[in-house]
């Protein structure tokens, strides 16, 4: 159960500042389809950030299952967007240089889940979204309908509660938009779905429930839900954010080996920095050894010599005091 209270959320700059959620409260089903509708900039985008922990509220309380997030470190934030939430973007966020398997499998490296496993679940998820004989494509080989698909398929791997939609037919054409719409009708069947778009026609027409808002506050909820009236239920288990170091070298190695030409150049800047350090370092090494044998040559041409001498301060201090009462005399006699 998701829950937002009173949120406020201000982007602030020298000489302006911007609202973009004022005091927004809103309650949602664990299994529903809900579309946000409003103007640009009327904060339905910095709403989807909010819930799924990509940015920050200035005050109110966004709970999860009744627990207060206010207290939530960056670690705390990890783990639930890990968890909980699937992201599907607009412009769809794949890797160009993987497969399309391994975009999809790539949501599972901080699971801790074995590579075999990982592939397998990767390739079930995308035969669900009928992608299943194009595991082998890179996203260049794909319509913007198919590549929404794997999106949607890289969302849902993590069996998350919570999908996040941004705008996810606003590059498409009209029939691919109807087949993703009927893809995320079919995911909100046993799960929370939010999305937000500037297509009412399609809003209507596939989701249960729709909010409008305007200058950052509702305006309008077409099945507003009662928190009170709904029994709750128990968070879910988390599970820790982990990646193997086999796993996280191999992602490094093939980043690598993709773009061999920028890995050449930046090997190449980077050792000439070394070699300069190393120059530098063996120069200066050299020129104080050089000063420090001059010093050294020098002072055995022409050695010092340390001697000791005593001093009798009582009899310099006798000799002084004779010689004044002397000249004392002197004075008087004359």
């Amino acid at each position: 159960m998701l829950e937002l209270k009173g949120i406020c959320k201000r982007y602030v700059t020298q000489s302006f500042t911007q609202v973009a959620l004022d005091s927004v409260s809103l309650a949602f089903r664990d299994n529903e389809f809900v579309a946000i509708l409003g103007p640009s900039g009327s904060g339905k985008t910095t709403m989807l950030n909010v819930i799924g922990g990509l940015d920050h509220f200035d005050s109110g309380d966004l709970l999860i299952d009744g627990i207060s997030t206010k207290d939530f470190r960056d670690r705390d934030w990890d783990a639930y967007r890990n968890n909980r939430i699937g992201f599907v973007f607009q412009s769809y966020n794949l890797i160009p240089h993987q497969t399309i398997l391994e975009n999809v499998e790539l949501a599972l490296t901080l699971t801790g889940v074995g590579h075999a496993e990982r592939r397998q679940r990767a390739r079930e998820a995308l035969e669900k979204v009928g992608l299943g004989e194009h595991v082998n494509k890179r996203p260049s080989q794909l319509s913007g309908g198919q590549m929404q698909r794997v999106a949607i398929a890289r969302a849902l791997i993590n069996d998350p509660e919570i999908v996040l939609a941004d705008e996810p037919t606003g590059a498409l054409d009209s029939t691919t938009s109807v087949q993703v719409m009927d893809l995320l009708k079919d995911v909100a069947r046993d799960r929370l779905v939010i999305m937000v778009t500037h297509n009412p026609e399609l809003a209507y027409q596939y989701a249960t429930r729709i909010v409008n808002l305007a200058d950052g506050k509702i305006t309008d909820d077409s099945d507003p839900f009662d928190v009170a009236k709904a029994a709750r239920r128990e968070a879910k288990p988390t599970r820790k954010t982990s990646m193997s170091f086999v796993t996280a070298l191999g992602l490094s190695a093939r980043n690598l080996m993709t773009k061999k030409g920028r890995t050449a150049m930046t090997a190449f800047a980077g050792s000439i920095g070394i070699i300069g350090i190393a120059a530098i370092l063996a120069l200066s090494n050299g020129v104080n050894g050089y000063i420090k044998k001059v010093e050294e040559d020098t002072l055995s041409s022409y050695p010092l010599t340390i001697s000791k001498q005593d001093y009798d301060l009582s009899s310099m201090m006798g000799g002084q005091g004779a010689a004044d009462d002397g000249s004392s005399e002197n004075v008087d006699s004359s």
